[in-house]
């Protein structure tokens, strides 16, 4: 039921301006599940296993205007397909083909990338080591949609569960250096996709988060992280919300969960990350 009504939002919608400014941005994270026709997105792939199941994976993934396949989540990606692997080189099943391979090809076994460039895909190595291959993807994807003169409402990237903390905490920083790395084809909403939660940056600003009824009865668990400086939130419909500054070496807003309101509020004054468990919904049937 809450899916159904939450289904009819955008995912991420800035409020129309007033006298120049942005009053807030609205979230429905569920919307990843039921994808509107008006949002436009794209997918990558990193190399990180896929644990969420093909009836949540194919659909997004099918329905993606671009998507990318980074290093040695082209292996990862003909992994989780499965036969449908060899299909594809055979010309059947276009639709799982990857829009572009990028990255610095460390990982990338070497028959894989030649497989898919007897497919014409679009293969870019990006050999900087300044950078990432998230950042140096969110570059080309950049890119990409410039040239063709595309606008993407979201970005989602299929990060898997756990791995390297140090990977980890770099896909945390190119959020943070996204709008830098894309320039003016920058996309506001880059989403964070796992096994069991979605995360995303925030901007300094106000922001209305709409919550599925099913995350409310199952206590589901949500967080709001400080990464580099303070910031001063203010919240509305968390169970528990912070009264102070949240900061490393004071306070952090993590294991925390909802009121019952249909909506989490956050205005925040530098930029903060919102992290979400999703597993009530992946449980649910008919969610795509």
């Amino acid at each position: 039921m809450a899916v159904n009504y939450v289904s009819k939002l955008l995912l991420s919608t800035p409020v129309m301006p007033v006298n120049g400014k942005i009053l807030e941005t609205l979230w429905n994270p569920v919307e990843i599940f039921k994808r509107p026709r008006q949002v436009k997105y794209a997918v990558l792939i990193t190399n990180r296993p896929i644990s969420l199941s093909e009836d949540v994976v194919m659909p997004i993934w099918k329905e993606a205007m671009i998507k990318i396949a980074i290093d040695g989540g082209a292996d990862v990606w003909l992994e989780y397909i499965g036969p449908l692997a060899e299909e594809i080189f055979k010309g059947n099943y276009p639709e799982l083909v990857p829009t572009l391979i990028t990255g610095d090809f460390d990982s990338i076994l070497p028959e894989t990338l030649n497989k898919f460039k007897s497919l014409e895909v679009q293969i870019i190595e990006t050999q900087d080591q300044n950078y990432t291959d998230l950042s140096k993807a969110l570059i080309q994807l950049a890119v990409h949609c410039k040239t063709r003169n595309i606008s993407l409402d979201v970005v989602y990237v299929f990060v898997g569960n756990g791995g390297r903390f140090d990977h980890i905490m770099a896909t945390i920083n190119t959020l943070y250096k996204s709008k830098t790395l894309m320039g003016d084809n920058h996309v506001e909403k880059i989403i964070l996709v796992s096994g069991n939660s979605l995360s995303w940056l925030l901007r300094a600003g106000k922001h209305r988060i709409k919550i599925p009824e099913i995350l409310h009865e199952k206590n589901s668990w949500a967080g709001l992280i400080p990464m580099g400086c303070t910031a001063n939130a203010s919240t509305t419909g968390l169970k528990w919300n912070p009264s102070t500054p949240l900061n490393f070496g004071g306070m952090v807003s993590t294991s925390n969960t909802y009121d019952g309101s249909p909506e989490v509020t956050v205005n925040t004054d530098s930029d903060i990350i919102w992290t979400m468990g999703i597993e009530p919904l992946l449980e649910m049937t008919n969610i795509c």
